[in-house]
């Protein structure tokens, strides 16, 4: 019971709201987004494990094999498919709480880091965001900042939270797919 409310104190002192993957409004979102992760356990299964000591054109061709398959299992998959309407707004009062504001200068910095729309380097591009689309290897990738982290339903592994802009963004880091999209929601970066 200290800790609960040690902790408490603490997230109260850093200004950090109860998690969004804490309130029931969540619930949409997180069984969404652990079936995306059971159809990716699925096309993973389908697919000849690759070799120890495998080439970067091996790494290449089963990833692109990966998200070929979650495709095809997903082949209506559209925006707002995970990132339910009902749960918008969890998301949107976290990014505001958490990158607007003067008090907010640091997150926006970090949230800035690697974000396509404001430092792309040359030979870098920016993805085109779209449900299913492949994140370019050559586009950077965004930070999240931690205190923004603790506020978001937490993920499971190899899916991961990105803006590209203000645009939040659900990466499957393993087969580099955007799986779903949250349009300008974030307070300018």
């Amino acid at each position: 019971m200290r800790l609960f409310l040690a902790g408490a104190t603490v997230a109260a002192a850093l200004g950090v709201t109860i998690r969004a993957a804490d309130n029931t409004a969540a619930q949409p979102f997180t069984q969404r987004v652990n079936e995306y992760a059971q159809i990716r356990k699925m096309a993973v299964g389908q697919l000849p494990a690759l070799a120890k000591g495998a080439q970067p054109t091996d790494i290449a061709n089963h990833e692109k094999a990966l998200a070929d398959a979650i495709r095809k299992a997903r082949p209506n998959a559209k925006q707002g498919d995970v990132f339910t309407p009902s749960t918008k707004p969890l998301f949107v009062a976290a990014l505001k709480a958490q990158l607007s504001g003067a008090a907010n200068q640091d997150s926006r910095a970090q949230a800035k880091q690697g974000n396509p729309k404001n430092e792309a380097t040359p030979g870098e591009t920016t993805p085109v965001v779209a449900v299913n689309a492949v994140y370019p290897k050559n586009a950077p990738l965004s930070s999240v900042p931690p205190l923004l982290l603790l506020q978001l339903p937490q993920l499971p592994m190899g899916i991961e939270y990105r803006f590209v802009g203000s645009t939040l963004v659900l990466l499957d880091s393993e087969a580099n797919l955007i799986i779903d999209y949250l349009k300008e929601v974030a307070p300018p970066l």
